[in-house]
């Protein structure tokens, strides 16, 4: 991550650099320039590495979890407005459902959290104390998450009192869309399964388009976000009665 993040900021880096930057020999960090050339994400020249401009949103959920990592722990809190304990609660895949899965076993006691998500599972199970519900169907290792006909049918066999969505993009034009489209089906039968339907979005995901329509704005009850959402992108949501929740100044 800490690679990750100094090329962003620098689009360059020698070795020795990173190497001082992560307290390691040289030789480890040509072996973590090989392992993020394989990722996509950087470029090894002589003596270092570059970086490559790829949209890291749509890479494999670990490196997902990367970017906002702040706004996402942001949006997890705000998702105490909406729990109560006793509830079952849904969570679909996700680093934004991963942090809602560790915001959830650390503030509550009594839950039935119904999930794909498998990372979000083992946060919820080291808490020991809910009931945790995990469908069949077949592993997307990409995404670290299950999915599939059975999937989405054990889904809809449970009725959800509230249910987390962590979407790839929303507009105000084609409302709710992802590029994961195993996990739209999935995405789909817990809004169909949930009497609360609420997506959890950083502000990077708002005024974008994914190839895969999941559903239209109408059909979710809010949308939880952080603090680095603009009052223009804010506002425009909002004229399209669109309940938007942020951390308040």
């Amino acid at each position: 991550m800490r690679i990750v993040e100094y090329l962003r900021e620098k689009k360059t880096a020698k070795l020795q650099d990173i190497a001082e930057l992560n307290g390691v020999s040289v030789d480890t960090v040509r072996r973590d320039f090989e392992q993020l050339e394989a990722e996509g994400l950087l470029r090894r020249v002589r003596g270092g590495a570059v970086f490559h401009n790829a949209d890291i949103t749509t890479q494999k959920v670990g490196i997902r979890g990367i970017t906002h990592r702040e706004e996402k722990k942001e949006i997890a809190a705000l998702t105490d407005q909406f729990v109560a304990d006793g509830q079952t609660v849904g969570l679909t895949s996700g680093t934004t459902c991963l942090e809602v899965a560790r915001f959830l076993a650390a503030n509550y006691r009594r839950l039935t959290v119904i999930t794909n998500n498998l990372a979000a599972v083992n946060e919820l199970a080291e808490a020991g104390r809910f009931t945790i519900i995990v469908p069949g169907g077949v592993v997307d290792c990409n995404e670290e998450a299950v999915f599939g006909d059975t999937c989405e049918e054990d889904i809809l066999s449970y009725n959800i009192d509230v249910a987390f969505l962590g979407v790839h993009a929303i507009s105000v034009e084609k409302g709710i869309t992802d590029f994961r489209i195993n996990q739209v089906s999935v995405q789909r039968a817990m809004i169909q399964s949930a009497k609360k339907r609420i997506i959890v979005a950083d502000h990077s995901k708002f005024d974008q388009v994914a190839y895969v329509n999941t559903c239209g704005l109408d059909e979710v009850d809010a949308i939880i976000s952080d603090s680095g959402l603009s009052h223009e992108v804010y506002h425009k949501f909002r004229n399209c009665d669109v309940d938007i929740v942020i951390p308040q100044p």
